[in-house]
This record gives structure tokens, C-alpha cells and sequence, in this order.
């Protein structure tokens, strides 16, 4: 089954687990720290593993903190086990920074669509990369189909400025790279401007992505609707920028979600962003232009059981009239403006929740 997956979360599927035993044969062997370490160290009770390590069973034992000094790369029925149910001891992988410039990098490279596993296996266990820089940590590695790189690296745990995923793990956890290719987002927002909603989002990745929805709740995510739809890429390892306009948004808060649909019509949903559109929904200003008076009305169903607060300005932003109307919602204000020169002004509406329209009004003698 597809899966879809944002930056968020990881990019690799986190569930709960213990270790319990190790009922696999792994022909790649089994390693066993017995000491507390660097990863090249003689901290193994036989030899470490290999760099390229396929169907092996890795074994942190419990109190042994772990630095990976190098790099490891997991293959096939990998399993890498940190530390065991129910120990007291702290058990820890940790990722020192290499230096950006090195060659050879502090990291764990996990070949998706293998079957391989990270187990936490306790509440002490852990895996901090804290202090990675750009190119350490738990990489989620993709093969690419062309290129002298072997792995598209989709993924990491760590802090940088384009991957800014978790940067301690802690027990009882899993991490598995077990699924079919993605699409991940690397960012979503939605702001509000000029009485619409604006959704931009970028991917950093796609493998047979169909589309977009754009979903928005109005009652605090429990009920959403479909409100569009954007045609994705559908094959992509660059950055892809999109966006979506909501121009009709709702009154109050407002919820929105993308859902990823996947061509096989697989999905998954985005991280929930909320935008919060002011009580006014439609202000009228009539005649426009004005001569003697100007009418100014509250559209019905807008500010329900609210007031509001009319305001004349002109060019130099001096308020020359100011009405209060309380239950404004169908309301309308007549505002007498002949003994204005002529010229342009400004009317502007304030809502009980602080949020404002203005409209711009032409006196003409």
C-alpha cells in the first residue's frame, strides 16, 4: 500500500514497539556492543559491521552510549536494536557533527522499500542527533534512477535549515522504511490577504503523485469539505512549488488540509493550518462616487449579534466621522459628506473581533 508522508513526521512510519527476541536468521551477521564508544571503536564483542550491512541484526546494548563516527548504510531485513524492554539503563545512538566539509559523514542510511528496522526498546533508549550538521544524521535513502549518487536522501533526524525534522528519539519506538515511494512535503502555509486565503506548499519529492485536495473545516476539523483540487507533478526529486486560492473563505477560523492522492488513488493528509477571516464578510459603500450622502451597508449574516464601527477618513488619515452600530449584521449608515471637498476617502468598517474593511469612496461636486 502507498503511503504519504510530510516532513513532519519523519518520512519513516514510527510505531510502538519492544524488543522481546530476535527470532530471524540474519546471514549478514550479528553485532553486539559491549561497551560504551565510538562506532569504530573496539567496542563490539567480535568485529563491527561492515559499512554496507545487508540482512544484519545490530545489537546497542543496554547502558552503552554509541557515537556514529561513520557512516552505515542498512540493507534487506536489517534490524538495528537499541537497547531491550524494561532495561533502566540509558542506551544511546548519537550522531556528532562531522564538519561540513568531510568526506565521510556521521550517518545511518536506510534503504526504502527494504525491510529494514530501527527498535528503541525501552524508555532510556534513544537516538540524539542534536548536534548534525547538513549532511549527518538518519538519512531515509531513495535509488535514483540516473545520476553518479546512488540515493536521493529524502530524509533525516536532525536540525538544518531545509529538514527541520525532530533531533531526539526516544524508546519505545520503531522506525521502519518498509512502504513504496512518497510524496513529501517540505512545507504548507496559508495566510490571509485582502479577504482571501492564499495556500502555498512546496514538494520535495513525488513517485506517482496524482493530485491535491484542499480541504477546509469550519467547525474545528470535525467535519471537512473539498474545496479544489491541483494536478501534481506526478515524478519529481526537485523542489515543486504549488498554491491555491481560496477567494470565498469563511467568517471566524477556518481550517485547512491537503490530502496527497497517489495514482494508484492512495493518500494521506498535510499538517492542519488555520486562518482566522474577520466577522465582516461584504461591506457596500453607495452612491460611489458621492455627492451629498453615502450609504454604507453590512451585508446580513455577517457580524450576527456583533457591533461595528463605521469610520470616515480622508487622504491624510484624519478621521472625520465615526458611527457605532450594534447589531450591525444587515445594517445599514447613512453618512452625510457634502460639505467634503471633493476628492478621495476612505470608509472603514471595524468588527467586535477587531477586524477591519476599508473601502475606498470618490466625493464628486
Amino acid at each position: 500500500m502507498k503511503q504519504l508522508y510530510s516532513l513532519k513526521t519523519l518520512t519513516l512510519a514510527l510505531t510502538l514497539t519492544a524488543t522481546t527476541g530476535f527470532a530471524q536468521s540474519y546471514t549478514g551477521g550479528t553485532y553486539t556492543t559491549v561497551m560504551p564508544g565510538d562506532w569504530t571503536g573496539n567496542i563490539w564483542a567480535t568485529v563491527p559491521p561492515p559499512a554496507e550491512c545487508n540482512n544484519c541484526l545490530i545489537v546497542i546494548g543496554d547502558g552503552n552510549a554509541v557515537n556514529m563516527n561513520t557512516t552505515l548504510t542498512l540493507k534487506g531485513n536489517s534490524l538495528l536494536s537499541i537497547g531491550t524492554a524494561g532495561s533502566g539503563l540509558t542506551t544511546k545512538l548519537t550522531f556528532p557533527f562531522s564538519g561540513s566539509t568531510a568526506t565521510v559523514h556521521n550517518r545511518l542510511n536506510i534503504i526504502y522499500g527494504d525491510p529494514v528496522t530501527i527498535t528503541l526498546g525501552s524508555s532510556n533508549a534513544s537516538i540524539d542527533a542534536t548536534t548534525t550538521g547538513p549532511n549527518d544524521g538518519v538519512f531515509l535513502a531513495v535509488p535514483t534512477p540516473t545520476g553518479n549518487d546512488p540515493y536521493f536522501y529524502i530524509a533525516r533526524l536532525g536540525t538544518t535549515a531545509n529538514y527541520p525534522n525532530p533531533t531526539t528519539l526516544s524508546g519505545p519506538n520503531s522506525l521502519s522504511s518498509i512502504g513504496t515511494l512518497p510524496i513529501i512535503l517540505s512545507d504548507f502555509n496559508a495566510s490571509l490577504d485582502n479577504g482571501s486565503v492564499t495556500l502555498s506548499w512546496t514538494t520535495a519529492l513525488e513517485i506517482n503523485s496524482d493530485h491535491f485536495a484542499v480541504e477546509r473545516s469550519t467547525d474545528a476539523g470535525a467535519h471537512w469539505s473539498t474545496i479544489g483540487t491541483v494536478a501534481a507533478h506526478g515524478n519529481s526529486s526537485l523542489p515543486l512549488s504549488y498554491s491555491f486560492n481560496d477567494g470565498n473563505p469563511a467568517a471566524g477560523t477556518a481550517e485547512y488540509r491537503l490530502q496527497l492522492v497517489d495514482l494508484d488513488g492512495k493518500y494521506d493528509y498535510s499538517q492542519v493550518r488555520a486562518v482566522r477571516n474577520g466577522l465582516i464578510t461584504s461591506v457596500g459603500v453607495y452612491p460611489n462616487p458621492a455627492r451629498d450622502y453615502v450609504n454604507v451597508t453590512l451585508a446580513a449574516g455577517s457580524l450576527q449579534g456583533q457591533g461595528a464601527i463605521v469610520r470616515l477618513i480622508n487622504q491624510s488619515g484624519q478621521l472625520l466621522q465615526e458611527r457605532t452600530v450594534t447589531n450591525a449584521s444587515g445594517t445599514t449608515v447613512a453618512l452625510s459628506v457634502g460639505s467634503y471637498p471633493q476628492g478621495n476617502y476612505l470608509i472603514v468598517v471595524v468588527g467586535a473581533d477587531g477586524s477591519k474593511q476599508v473601502s475606498k469612496l470618490l466625493i464628486s461636486k
